[in-house]
C-alpha cells in the first residue's frame, strides 16, 4: 500500500515545498478541500487561500507524488487506506483527525512544522529552533510577568507588548507598544497592516513598539543603557533587535516567540544574548512583589 499525506495548502510558499519535498514523494498527497469550511472555521476565515484544484495542480506539476487528492468531509474516514498518515501538526489537522476517527485505521504520524499561524504556534512561548539560554530564576520570572503586566497598558487590539529595563537589579523604565500620534489611529482610517502579512513591511505601520518606546523614553531622560538588561514580553522583531543592539543592551530577556526570527542572529551578532525565561516547576510569583524578589538571598546574579 501506499503511504499517504493529508494536509491544508491553503498558499504557496517555502514551507509547503520543503514538507511535501520530504514526505510527499511517491505518496498520495489528501489535499482538504471546501466543503469542511463548514465545521472547520478556520479554513472559512483564510482570506489567502488558493482553490484546492490551484494547489493540486501546483504538486502535481513540482512534486513527485505518485497522486494528489481533493477530499471533502464525505470521503473521510474511507479515504484513508494506507499502513501509515503523514500529516503537519497544527490543530487543523490534528481536529479533523480526531473529528473522524482516522487513527482507529492506520498509523498517524504528526510532523513539527510551521506552516501558518494556527492556535498552537501563534501561542508557542518559545520561537521556534531557539537553542539559546533558557532560565527558571525567579527574578527574571517575575521580570517576565512584570514586561506582560505593563504591554496590558497597549491599545492594540492584536497584539500587546511590554518591556522593561534593568540594571543592577533596579528597575529603569518601562515601556508598551501604542500607536500614534495617537492611540486610536489604526481604528480612525485602519491599519495600514492589514494589507501585509506579519514580517512584511514592518515599516508602515502607525505603531512604535515596546523596544523602541523605552529606549526613546530613555533617550529623552539622558539614560545610558549600556550593559543594561531588557525584558520583552515578546521576541524582538529585526528592526528593534537592531535597537537592542544600538542601545547597548547586555542581554534580552524574553517569554514569548516572534514570527521574524531574524532577530536571535541580529542580537548575538550585536553581543546582546538572548535568555528564554520560563517559570520554574510549581513556582507561582504573582503574589510577590518586586521588593519581595530584589531582596531574596536565593537569588543568584545570573
Amino acid at each position: 500500500m501506499t503511504m499517504q499525506v493529508m494536509l491544508y495548502m491553503p498558499v504557496i510558499h517555502q514551507g509547503y515545498d520543503s514538507f511535501l519535498e520530504k514526505y510527499g514523494r511517491n505518496t498520495q498527497v489528501l489535499l482538504i478541500g471546501r466543503s469542511f469550511a463548514d465545521e472547520f472555521p478556520v479554513v472559512r476565515k483564510e482570506i489567502r487561500a488558493i482553490s484546492p484544484e490551484h494547489a493540486k495542480a501546483y504538486i502535481e506539476l513540482v512534486h513527485d507524488a505518485s497522486e494528489v487528492c481533493i477530499i471533502e468531509k464525505n470521503d473521510l474516514p474511507n479515504i484513508v487506506t494506507g499502513p501509515s498518515l503523514v500529516l503537519p501538526d497544527e490543530d487543523l489537522l490534528r481536529d479533523i483527525a480526531k473529528r473522524y476517527e482516522l487513527g482507529a485505521s492506520t498509523k498517524l504520524i504528526f510532523k513539527r512544522t510551521f506552516l501558518r499561524w494556527d492556535k498552537s504556534w501563534s501561542r508557542a512561548s518559545r520561537p521556534p529552533h531557539y537553542t539559546g539560554r533558557v532560565t527558571t530564576e525567579q527574578f527574571a520570572s517575575f521580570l517576565g510577568r512584570l514586561a506582560l503586566d505593563v504591554g496590558s497598558q497597549s491599545s492594540d487590539w492584536w497584539r500587546q507588548v511590554g518591556a522593561v529595563v534593568v540594571r543592577d537589579r533596579e528597575i529603569v523604565a518601562t515601556g508598551f507598544n501604542q500607536h500614534l500620534p495617537s492611540d486610536y489611529s489604526p481604528y480612525v482610517n485602519g491599519d495600514p497592516r492589514n494589507n501585509y502579512r506579519r514580517g512584511v513591511r514592518i515599516d508602515l505601520s502607525t505603531a512604535i513598539h515596546a523596544e523602541a518606546a523605552v529606549i526613546g523614553n530613555c533617550a529623552r531622560r539622558g539614560i545610558s543603557l549600556e550593559g543594561a538588561d531588557l525584558y520583552v514580553s515578546t521576541f524582538p522583531c529585526p528592526s528593534c533587535a537592531r535597537l537592542v543592539v544600538a542601545a547597548g543592551f547586555a542581554r534580552c530577556f524574553f517569554s514569548g516567540g516572534y514570527s521574524m526570527l531574524d532577530g536571535d542572529e541580529i542580537l548575538r551578532s550585536g553581543g546582546v544574548e538572548p535568555v528564554y525565561v520560563v517559570a520554574a516547576e510549581g513556582e507561582d510569583y504573582r503574589q510577590l512583589s518586586f521588593d519581595d524578589i530584589r531582596g531574596s538571598n536565593a537569588i543568584g546574579s545570573n
